[in-house]
């Protein structure tokens, strides 16, 4: 194997890797909705910071390999997928992060519970990070459009959500002070967390595309 080879290997490993720890931290902030189990979070809230180490690894060996390298067609694709990958990877463990801290809001000032509608958003959601990662991981066109198309019922899922709970009768409850909407209000952060991780995994998986193929479909509806 060259040796320009063995380094974009490595980069792909490394790139799994964190995907891996971010898809846990994704499965995990879910889980703990769906549980309503505080408990169940401090692992999310620990492996930010590991998340950010890794994205700042990978990107500087990036650009070593870029300028070492000045690798061409498919591998110049993949060095710059592998950079904008990261970015994405880096935000959705912002975005599972911030479930948790939504999920204490709810569970400290109310006894809300999930939603039907988020359980189901959460599972969709959960399913579009896997299939991302396996997408690149394994050049899977055809795994990474199929993932773009589920985004349509996450946005979906998150309108039904929001127009559900800020009916007229609860945002005027609220007004008049008549109402503690801090369950409601969680509960459309976490929803709105899980369409950000959605779009998140969309975007990984149209880099997927573009990496295979040299299509970037990123603005093409």
């Amino acid at each position: 194997m060259k040796q320009l080879e063995q380094e974009l290997e490595t980069l792909r490993m490394r790139v799994v890797e964190m995907g891996k720890l971010t898809e846990s931290m994704v499965w995990q902030a879910i889980d703990a909705v769906a549980k309503v189990d505080t408990d169940a979070i401090e692992p999310v809230l620990t492996s930010e910071d590991e998340v950010d180490r890794m994205q700042l690894e990978i990107d500087q060996e990036a650009i070593r390999v870029m300028t070492i390298y000045s690798p061409v067609a498919g591998d110049l694709r993949f060095v710059l997928s592998v950079s904008r990958i990261t970015a994405e990877l880096e935000r959705i463990g912002d975005c599972a992060t911030n479930i948790c801290e939504s999920l204490q809001l709810m569970t400290t000032h109310t006894e809300a519970r999930p939603i039907s509608e988020i359980i189901k958003m959460g599972d969709v959601v959960k399913k579009m990070v896997c299939d991302a990662m396996r997408a690149f991981s394994h050049g899977d066109e055809k795994r990474a459009m199929s993932t773009i198309a589920c985004d349509d019922l996450v946005d979906a899922l998150n309108d039904q959500i929001v127009k559900g709970i800020l009916q007229d009768d609860v945002v005027r409850e609220a007004i008049e002070g008549q109402r503690n909407i801090s369950g409601d209000l969680s509960q459309i952060l976490i929803a709105s967390a899980l369409e950000r991780i959605a779009d998140q995994a969309t975007n990984i998986s149209e880099e997927v595309v573009y990496m295979v193929k040299g299509s970037d479909i990123r603005h093409s509806g």
